[in-house]
């Protein structure tokens, strides 16, 4: 079961303007633009099973690598889709992500609603951190040595949150468990391969950080509300990152204020259409100050059509849309909301990661007959791109314009 946070935009009213002038203003305007990152940026396409790549490859040149994941209760892969995928991956020497998770799956939980499972996971968090469940990592451990040639980027964990992660405000709690878990793993794995993931939910990447030491990579999650994107759900289309009054539901985009200065250079708060949610921004600029660069961990398309009852009515035009957003994301320039100055982020995400499945038949993408996601789901879309003409054509082109190493054709 996925979580996903509210990320919401507070409105800028005096009070917060008088404390962002206080903070903010400050920060040097007109930052100059600089090139995309030097490297070429990296594709992986996931998740869960090699299904996703053989579908994607069907058009595009071969990605970087993959997606899988991981879990703390068995101290094995997911299931048997998740290893396969691994060890194709891995036995050709590419980059596999891993998400290891205990949100989702807690050791020693014995059943209730999510607040009882999250509890359970605030109490396995803690756990780890003290030193508990180390031989839930040999599994993976010996997985890593023996393939020395691949890279693995080590979710630890995935969208954490403080609802799931933290026994109290200060997060110490998930800080140390992911320096544990890092010691661990470092400790253990003979390969210099691994590279340690912090993955929060786009509201809250300041309170979990685990600080520069312990962290190689950032990571978000890029699905319809990062990028302004209107979902269907029971009851008709909702978004979640602003205030309704605050959205444009004509433009499809967020609305917001950023600071600039008025025809007489006082500070001035000017509202205007984004494309990207403010907590995105923010979670770039700051992965920018700290030296870190981002991986988009997970994305890809959700329910657009009218009624929810299918998957055929606006997802050939907002599918082109929402890819058009994502590549431009990594190529932002400009001002974040409720900051002055504008800024150049296009260095700051080097690889992204598109789950190219069916999101019709589940997190796994399998027609099997254990049917996920019903039609009045927000997940009830056929993400694959060799099915979105539209969308895999802008795909393509972001591809080739933002520096990849991998395109296609």
């Amino acid at each position: 079961m996925r979580t996903r946070n509210t990320g919401r935009c507070p409105r800028l009213h005096l009070l917060l303007l008088a404390a962002l002038l206080s903070v903010t203003w400050l920060i040097p305007l007109g930052a100059t633009a600089s090139a995309a990152p030097s490297d070429p940026r990296t594709l992986l396409i996931g998740q869960s099973t090699r299904a996703a790549w053989d579908d994607y490859t069907s058009f595009g040149q071969a990605p970087d690598g993959g997606s899988v994941y991981y879990e703390l209760a068995s101290g094995n892969w997911v299931g048997p889709g998740h290893a396969d995928y691994a060890s194709f991956l891995a036995g050709q020497g590419r980059t596999v992500q891993v998400g290891i998770s205990w949100k989702d799956n807690p050791p020693g939980f014995e059943g209730g609603d999510e607040n009882a499972k999250a509890a359970r996971s605030r109490a396995v968090t803690q756990e780890l951190a003290d030193g508990k469940y180390t031989d839930r990592f040999a599994t993976l451990i010996d997985f890593i040595d023996a393939h020395p040639s691949a890279t693995f980027l080590l979710r630890l964990d995935y969208e954490v949150s403080s609802f799931y992660h933290c026994t109290d405000d200060t997060c110490a709690s998930y800080k140390n468990a992911f320096a544990r878990i890092r010691s661990l793993i470092q400790g253990r794995a003979h390969q210099d391969n691994v590279r340690f993931v912090f993955h929060p939910v786009r509201g809250e990447f300041e309170k979990l950080y685990p600080g520069d030491a312990a962290v190689d990579k950032i990571g978000v999650s890029v699905f319809a509300h990062e990028l302004c994107m209107p979902i269907h759900d029971l009851g008709g289309y909702l978004y979640n990152g602003t205030p309704p009054d605050n959205y444009d539901t004509a433009t499809l985009q967020c609305r917001n204020a950023y600071l600039d200065t008025d025809s007489s250079g006082n500070p001035s708060a000017v509202w205007k259409n984004w494309d990207y949610d403010a907590n995105v921004l923010k979670m770039m600029k700051f992965a920018q100050d700290h030296g870190k660069r981002m991986i988009v961990s997970e994305s890809g398309m959700m329910n657009f059509t009218a009624d929810g009852g299918d998957t055929s009515g606006a997802e050939p035009v907002r599918g082109a849309t929402w890819t058009k957003r994502l590549f431009g994301l990594l190529d932002y320039r400009g001002p974040i909301p409720n900051m002055a100055g504008t800024y150049d982020l296009s260095d700051v995400i080097d690889t992204v990661t598109y789950i190219n499945l069916d999101f019709r038949y589940g997190w796994d993408g399998q027609d099997d007959g254990s049917f996920d996601f019903p039609p009045d789901s927000t997940w009830f879309a056929d993400g694959r791109l060799s099915r979105n003409t539209d969308a895999r054509t802008a795909f393509c082109e972001g591809l080739a314009a933002t520096g990849f190493r991998t395109g296609c054709g």
